[in-house]
Order: structure tokens, then C-alpha cells, then sequence
């Protein structure tokens, strides 16, 4: 054997073949080592959020997410967090029906406040362990292969830790109304819903200027009827009764200024209206003023503990 090989070995032709099939068999064993480590075993990132409420004496864990990050389905029993060494608080109990990780699936879950924890029949207080940054607290699974202790936190960024360093960062959320999966803007006076006699429904949304466009097929909006809700809906009846809508339809007219000025009601503080800021003053003044207004608060609060 030694032998064959040696005078194969020895063969200049057969270096040629080498070169071109070594390279090959070596990526072709780097791919099958990659997939079956992608589909074997568990890979699961994931993180908690904490938090405390007036409504309750103790903390909580009030968010919850998990990350597959393998390209096979994991089957969870259970999901812990893991406080101190040999702490274990219950967050969900799948044993009757098993949480199913699909590939690369995501789960989250928000949580709200508690009565309390409890040991067998015993209450226990875990605000303070909780709270203890001193106590390591990790993710751990029961999954169908075993104890499972989740390694890392998702890795995911929010506006509100630059908002927390810089108190000048605006984190402006949009206001949105939805009617029939329909987002509905702030300058529609009002929602029209037909429904036909086979239940469809179909959404119109019409703003006071649009008597000037062509929005139904057989007839024309007036700018009369657009002056009130009652009055819409008695030119849309008066136009059903023509066979100008379909025969057999209902019609519900909506008057979203009036829903869309209840909401207004809410943000009642005075209108902002921003400007572009440089970076040196968001950045410089920024800190500075995030550091005043954190002094600020901290000596409030001292006060406030000194009064009561």
C-alpha cells in the first residue's frame, strides 16, 4: 500500500489532480460541517426586561424574547429566570402545550404586574435578589433536549438610552387611527363603510374638498352634502334609493372630526415645532444640560425623602 502510493505520489501528472480536487473536497467539508452544525443542537440568544409598578410591592419580569438561531425547531417546556444560584423564577409553563422555536423564529411576550411570589405554600420576597446587581440572573429553557441556560442577551437598540444620556433626543411616535385595516389621516372629515347585500364591505374615507373629484362611479359628491355627518348620509341614501349604490346596500357614515378631536383633547401642551440643531449643540450642550437636569432631579427626590 505504502508502496502505491509512494510511485502515485511520485507521478508529476497526479499533482495536477490534486491541486483541483483538494481545494474542492475541502470546501465541500466546510459546508457539511457548517450545515450540520446550523440543524444540530441548540443556539438560543434572548433577554428580560424588569421593571416595578405602584400596583404591586414587587418587581416583575414584564418583558420577554427569545431568538432561534438554529435552522431547526426547538420544543420548550418551560422558561426560568435563573436568580442567584439556586433561584428559579417560573415565567411560562408550556408543559401542556409545548412552545414549538420554529427556524430562526423570534418570541416575544410582555408581561404585567404580580400579587406576589410564592414556594410551595410560602410567600417569598424577591424584590431585593431581584434588584441586586451583585446576583448573576440568566435565561434558562427546559426544552425537550434538556436544561437549557441562554448565553446572551438579543442584541437590539432602543432611542431611549441615547434619550437617557442626552435629554435632548425626541422620540416622536406617530398618532395613527385604523377603521377596517385602514390607516385614516388627520385631514378626513369623514369614514363612509357600504356594505353590499353579500356583506363585503367597502371604506370610503372623504375629505371637505372632495365634491371636486370624481370619488363614487355613477354620481358626484356636493359640496352641501359635506357640510355635516346627517347630511352626508342622506345624499348617500338619496343616491341608494336612485340605484346609484349597489341595491341591497347599507350605508354608515362616520364622522371622524369629532372622533379625531377627542383624541386631539389628550395632547393638550402647546404645539412644537422643531429645528435642525447642530451637532456641538446637541452633543456638547446636550450633556451638559442632561447633566444639570439629572442634579436637578436627584436633589428633588432628596427632598422629597427628607419630607415624607
Amino acid at each position: 500500500m505504502l508502496t502505491i502510493l509512494t510511485n502515485w505520489f511520485a507521478d508529476p501528472r497526479n499533482w495536477g489532480t490534486l491541486l483541483i480536487t483538494a481545494p474542492i473536497a475541502i470546501f465541500a467539508l466546510i459546508v457539511a460541517v457548517k450545515n450540520y452544525k446550523r440543524k444540530s443542537g441548540i443556539a438560543i440568544s434572548g433577554g428580560y426586561g424588569i421593571a416595578s409598578s405602584s400596583e404591586c410591592e414587587e418587581s416583575y419580569v414584564s418583558s420577554l424574547v427569545l431568538e432561534n438561531l438554529k435552522d431547526r425547531s426547538v420544543t420548550i417546556y418551560g422558561i426560568f429566570l435563573k436568580v442567584g444560584h439556586n433561584f428559579y423564577i417560573e415565567l411560562e409553563n408550556h408543559d401542556e402545550k409545548p412552545l414549538i422555536l420554529k427556524p430562526y423564529e423570534t418570541y416575544h411576550k410582555t408581561m404585567g404586574e404580580i400579587l406576589f411570589y410564592s414556594v410551595n405554600t410560602n410567600k417569598i420576597m424577591m424584590e431585593k435578589l431581584l434588584n441586586d446587581k451583585k446576583a448573576k440572573k440568566r435565561l434558562v429553557l427546559s426544552t425537550s433536549e434538556g436544561k437549557y441556560i441562554v448565553p446572551k442577551q438579543v442584541k437590539h437598540w432602543s432611542p431611549l438610552t441615547e434619550f437617557f444620556k442626552n435629554h435632548l433626543t425626541g422620540i416622536i411616535r406617530p398618532v395613527r387611527v385604523t377603521h377596517n385595516n385602514k390607516d385614516i389621516g388627520g385631514n378626513v372629515r369623514f369614514i363612509v363603510d357600504i356594505t353590499n347585500k353579500d356583506g363585503h364591505i367597502e371604506t370610503i374615507k372623504l375629505m371637505k374638498s372632495d365634491y371636486q373629484l370624481a370619488i363614487f362611479k355613477n354620481f358626484s359628491l356636493t359640496e352641501e352634502c359635506l357640510l355635516s355627518k346627517d347630511s352626508l348620509e342622506s345624499f348617500l341614501e338619496e343616491m341608494l334609493e336612485q340605484n346609484l349604490i349597489s341595491k341591497g346596500s347599507t350605508i354608515k357614515v362616520y364622522d371622524f372630526e369629532e372622533h379625531k378631536n377627542k383624541i386631539s383633547e389628550i395632547y393638550r401642551s402647546p404645539t412644537i415645532e422643531p429645528e435642525r440643531w447642530s451637532a456641538s449643540y446637541y452633543y456638547i450642550f446636550g450633556r451638559i444640560y442632561t447633566w444639570y437636569s439629572n442634579l436637578k432631579m436627584v436633589k428633588a427626590n432628596r427632598r422629597n425623602q427628607k419630607n415624607t
